[in-house]
């Protein structure tokens, strides 16, 4: 027999077998949760799924879709018009990409055209929305909108040279 004193000095009685296998269970927890600490201090865990281009980080928060959205320029300033679709209008509606921004220290001045969406058979959708002063604040978050028929698979959103996959964001 195995003799354990808790904290409080009461003796508690455990088998050798039960010693090793609460050891274990112990080890195990310690290893995950020191697996865990190490995986999300990592610089590779903090930028999951996120792309830099031209010197900013871009990774996509989320996908919503609605009748009525923001359509402010990115990142968000004086521009805070709403799009909304017309009542009785049954066939459209918006899809709204969310995308966190984090300018790096390489970052020059960009002039990238508006980006767009493509379905899964291909087809563009274009948004009103543009790039304005991307180098003005260290991170935003910004939204582009775009006007699809209800219920449209959103395959991939086009940035400048660059693609990023929505599918799994389209929920």
């Amino acid at each position: 027999m195995w003799w354990i004193v808790d904290a409080r000095g009461c003796n508690l009685s455990w088998s050798r077998t039960e010693v090793i296998r609460n050891r274990r269970y112990g080890l195990a927890v310690f290893g995950s949760v020191a697996l865990a600490g190490i995986l999300l201090a990592s610089p590779s865990a903090a930028q999951d799924g996120a792309t830099v281009h031209e010197g900013l980080e871009i990774s996509i928060d989320h996908l919503d879709r609605g009748i009525i959205t923001p359509l402010s320029d990115c990142p968000p300033g004086a521009n805070i018009v709403r799009g909304v679709i017309a009542p009785g209008t049954n066939d459209t509606e918006f899809v709204t990409v969310y995308l966190d921004f984090k300018v790096t220290s390489d970052f020059e001045s960009v002039n990238w055209p508006r980006p767009s969406i493509h379905d899964v058979n291909g087809r563009a959708y274009l948004t009103a929305q543009t790039f304005q002063d991307m180098g003005r604040e260290p991170e935003y978050a910004c939204n582009f909108s775009f006007r699809v028929p209800v219920g449209m698979a959103v395959k991939e959103l086009f940035i400048d040279d660059i693609t990023l996959d929505l599918t799994a964001h389209d929920q």
